[in-house]
């Protein structure tokens, strides 16, 4: 017995209905012809897919005899939380950093900023009394 599932072979979601399957099953059915055929997948397979999933007649959420891909796909999404979509967790610093790293870091970015601005970086000179001009 073939225990693929009809879900996958048509590529459609999951409880997908039956106007939806005959429509990629035409989909699948010409892309077979113009491709001279598949090997791993024949008509008849997809024949098979689309009346099984015809023939359903009951709530695809109820039923548990087909793997479902994926089984929910919120947890897949962007900004959602789950054992697929973690949050970002801080690294602890591997180096030490030093003033002058920082200098060099500050300086990179107002280059990088007058540039945004289309404008030439004004080269800062620190003065005895602490400010800069």
């Amino acid at each position: 017995m073939d225990n693929r599932n009809p879900y996958l072979l048509l590529g459609v979601d999951y409880g997908a209905d039956a106007a939806t399957a005959r429509r990629s099953f035409a989909r699948a059915a010409r892309r077979m012809r113009r491709a001279g055929g598949d090997a791993s997948i024949s008509i008849e397979d997809l024949n098979r897919a689309l009346h099984e999933i015809q023939q359903r007649d009951h709530d695809p959420a109820d039923a548990v005899d087909q793997f479902r891909v994926p089984a929910n796909p919120e947890v897949f999404r962007p900004g959602s939380t789950g054992a697929f979509a973690p949050g970002p967790l801080p690294l602890a610093r591997a180096t030490a950093v030093s003033e002058s790293d920082v200098d060099v870091l500050e300086d990179w970015l107002a280059d990088d900023l007058w540039e945004l601005l289309g404008a030439v970086a004004p080269r800062l000179t620190q003065f005895d009394d602490g400010y800069p001009r």
